[in-house]
C-alpha cells in the first residue's frame, strides 16, 4: 500500500510538472504573437508607410497590414531609427532593465538569479519599437526574453524548487523562440545547448523545454500558420567530392564568425566607453545603422526577405554576399549598443549570405565540385550560428526544420563539425561557461561527485593520541601541554574507542584545580560520538556530520572490534574539495 501511495504521489508530481510546462508554453505563444504583431505594426506604418523603407516578407509570412508603394525616404529612416533607438533605451532607462537577450538569460541562470516579470512588457515594447524602426537584429531574442521572464515568474507563483525554476526559464527561452521562429525541436535543444561553450547540454530541462516550445508553437501557429518561414526548393547531396567544396565553406565560415564576435565585442566595448544614460548609446547605434541604410537598405532592418533570397536568387550571389558581410557591422552595432533585439535571426542570415555567395564563387573557379550553391546557404547557416553561439546540434536541427533541408544533413554536420571546432576558443554570448562542471548552479554536484569517489582512508592520519578512559584531568591537562593535539580519543579497558576530549571542552573547567585528581576521562569525554569505516566515502562522513561542529572524527577498523586505526579533520575535506579535481 504504501508503495502504491507513493507511486500516486510521484505521478502527481510529474502531472504538475508537465501542467506548468503546457501553461508556460500557452503564455510565451501568446507573447510571441503580441511581440510578433507589434513589430509588423511598427515595421508597416514607420518604415513602410512614412520612411519608404523596401522591405520584404519571406513567401510563407505575410504582412499583416497593407503597404505602400512609396518611394525611400533615407532622411526620415535616418531620423525613425534614430529616435527608435533613443526610445527603446528611453524604455529600459525608465525601469533599469539595461541587459537583453539570450546571453542575459545564460548569466542569471548560471548565477542562480530570476528575471523579473516585468521585464516581459519591457521587452515587448522596447524590442517591437527597436526592430520595427529599422536595427539589424531578430525578434527570436526578445521572443526568448519574454518567455524567459513568464518561465520565472510561473515558477515563483508556484512556489516550486530554485532546481525547477531555472528548468522554467530555461524552457521558456525555448518556447519564445520555437513560437516565433516555427522551430519547436530545434528551439528546445538550442535553449539547452547554448549554455555551454563546449557540446554539453542542461539534459535535465530538455523534456521540458520540448513541451513548451511545442506548445508554444501551437498557439502561435494556429494564429499564423503552420508553413515553415521560408520557401525553399529541394536540394540533395550526392556527391561526396563535394565534402572538399564544404570544407572550404567552413573555413571561410570560422574566419567570419571570428570576425563577427570580434567586430561585436568591440562594438560593446565602445558602447561601454560612452558614459552617457542608455537612450543616448541606443540612439547613437540607431544613427550609424541608419547611415548604412542610407546606401544600402538591405544592411538594414531585420533581414528575413534576404535570407530566403540566399535560397531562391542564388543568381544574385555577389550582392548578397557583399550584404552579408555589411549586416557582420550593422547587426554588432546594432546588438552592441545595447538595443534590446537578438542576435538569432541575424547570425542565420549572415551565414546564409556568406554560403550562398561563397558555393557561388567555387563554382565560378571551375576547380571545385558545386551542385547547387543554394545549398551552401542552408549548410552555412547552420555552421555560422553554431561557431558564434556554440550550440552544434541544434544548429542543424533548427535549419533543418526552418527549411526543411533534410537531405543536407550530412554536408551540414561536416561543416558545423569543423566550423565549431576551429572556433572553440570564442564565443559570443560572454555569459557561457566551458561545461556543466564550470557552472554555479552544478557546483554542488560537482562536490558530491569528488566526494563520492574518495575513501576515508586516502585523508586519515594515523598518528594521534589516546588514553585510558581512568586517566585523570591532571594527566589529561600534562599530555594536552606536551603534544600539538586539540584533542584526545579515549579507549575503553579493552581499546575499543569510548569517546573523545576536546581542548575546547577542557577549557570550560580550567579553573577547576580542585577537581584534577578527581575527574577522570571517563568524566569529561564526549561518548555521542561519530566515527567512520576507512572504505566510506567522504561524501557519507559529511553526511554523518552534517551541522554539527565536529572538526575531528575517528576512524575504526570495524564496527565489531572499535579498534581505532586513524583520526579524519573536516580541514583535510575541504582542502580536497579546493583542489577541485581527482584521478577516478
Amino acid at each position: 500500500m504504501k508503495n502504491i501511495s507513493n507511486l500516486g504521489i510521484l505521478e502527481s508530481k510529474i502531472a504538475k510538472k508537465w501542467l506548468l510546462y503546457v501553461l508556460l508554453g500557452v503564455f510565451s505563444g501568446l507573447g510571441a504573437i503580441f511581440l510578433y504583431v507589434l513589430i509588423n505594426f511598427f515595421s508597416v506604418y514607420l518604415l513602410n508607410h512614412v520612411a519608404g523603407f523596401p522591405f520584404k516578407f519571406p513567401t510563407n509570412e505575410k504582412s499583416l497590414f497593407a503597404l505602400r508603394n512609396v518611394p525611400f525616404k533615407p532622411i526620415l529612416f535616418l531620423i525613425i531609427i534614430t529616435l527608435g533607438g533613443f526610445l527603446s533605451g528611453l524604455m529600459l532607462y525608465i525601469f533599469d532593465d539595461r541587459e537583453s537577450g539570450v546571453n542575459k538569460i545564460i548569466k542569471y541562470f548560471h548565477h542562480k538569479v530570476i528575471i523579473r516579470p516585468k521585464s516581459a512588457l519591457i521587452k515587448l515594447f522596447a524590442s517591437s519599437i527597436a526592430l520595427g524602426s529599422g536595427f539589424a537584429g531578430g525578434r527570436e531574442g526578445p521572443a526568448a526574453e519574454i518567455g524567459a521572464s513568464i518561465g520565472s515568474f510561473i515558477g515563483n507563483t508556484f512556489n516550486v524548487s530554485n532546481r525547477e525554476k531555472r528548468i522554467l526559464m530555461i524552457s521558456g527561452l525555448a518556447a519564445g523562440i520555437g513560437a516565433i521562429f516555427r522551430a519547436p525541436m530545434g528551439a528546445a535543444i538550442f535553449a539547452t545547448e547554448v549554455l555551454y561553450k563546449e557540446a554539453d547540454f542542461e539534459y535535465e530541462a530538455l523534456m521540458a523545454s520540448a513541451i513548451s516550445s511545442i506548445t508554444a508553437y501551437s498557439v502561435f501557429s494556429s494564429l499564423f500558420g503552420w508553413e515553415r518561414m521560408f520557401s525553399v526548393p529541394t536540394m540533395y547531396f550526392y556527391k561526396p567530392l563535394e565534402l572538399i567544396s564544404y570544407s572550404v565553406l567552413a573555413v571561410a565560415i570560422a574566419i567570419g564568425a571570428i570576425l563577427f564576435i570580434y567586430l561585436f565585442k568591440h562594438a560593446k566595448l565602445l558602447t561601454g566607453m560612452i558614459n552617457y544614460p542608455i537612450y543616448v548609446k541606443t540612439a547613437l547605434g540607431g544613427l550609424v545603422v541608419g547611415l548604412f541604410g542610407i546606401f544600402l537598405p538591405a544592411s538594414a532592418g531585420m533581414g528575413y526577405g534576404l535570407l530566403e533570397a540566399a535560397f531562391t536568387d542564388p543568381r544574385n550571389y555577389f550582392f548578397l554576399l557583399m550584404v552579408g558581410i555589411l549586416r557582420m557591422f550593422t547587426t554588432s552595432v546594432s546588438a552592441g549598443s545595447k538595443t534590446p533585439v537578438g542576435l538569432f535571426a541575424p547570425l542565420l542570415i549572415i551565414g546564409a549570405l556568406l554560403g550562398v555567395g561563397i558555393g557561388n564563387l567555387l563554382k565560378l573557379s571551375g576547380i571545385f565540385v558545386v551542385v547547387n550553391p543554394s545549398s551552401f546557404a542552408v549548410v552555412g547557416m547552420a555552421a555560422f550560428l553554431a561557431a558564434c553561439e556554440k550550440t552544434p546540434i541544434s544548429s542543424i536541427v533548427l535549419t533543418a526544420e526552418i527549411t526543411g533541408g533534410y537531405e543536407l544533413i550530412v554536408p551540414a554536420l561536416w561543416v558545423v563539425a569543423i566550423a565549431f571546432l576551429l572556433t572553440r576558443k570564442v564565443n559570443l554570448e560572454e555569459a557561457q561557461v566551458d561545461t556543466r562542471l564550470d557552472s554555479l548552479v552544478h557546483a554542488d554536484e560537482y562536490k558530491i561527485n569528488i566526494l563520492e569517489h574518495i575513501r576515508v582512508e586516502e585523508l586519515m592520519e594515523t598518528k594521534f593520541l589516546t588514553i585510558n578512559k581512568n586517566e585523570t584531568l591532571k594527566e589529561i591537562y600534562d599530555i594536552f601541554a606536551n603534544e600539538k593535539y586539540n584533542e584526545i580519543l579515549v579507549l575503553d579497558e579493552n581499546n575499543k574507542l569510548y569517546g573523545i576530549i576536546t581542548l575546547h571542552v577542557l577549557k570550560t573547567i580550567l579553573n577547576e584545580s580542585l577537581l584534577n585528581n578527581f575527574l577522570l576521562a571517563v568524566d569529561v569525554a564526549n561518548t555521542d560520538l561519530i566515527f567512520v569505516l576507512p572504505q566510506e566515502s567522504l561524501y557519507a562522513l559529511l553526511n554523518k556530520i552534517d551541522f554539527r561542529e565536529i572538526n575531528t572524527v575517528p576512524v575504526v577498523k570495524s564496527l565489531e572490534t572499535m579498534e581505532v586505526i586513524g583520526i579524519i579533520r573536516r580541514k583535510a575535506i575541504l582542502r580536497k574539495i579546493s583542489q577541485g579535481s581527482i584521478n577516478v
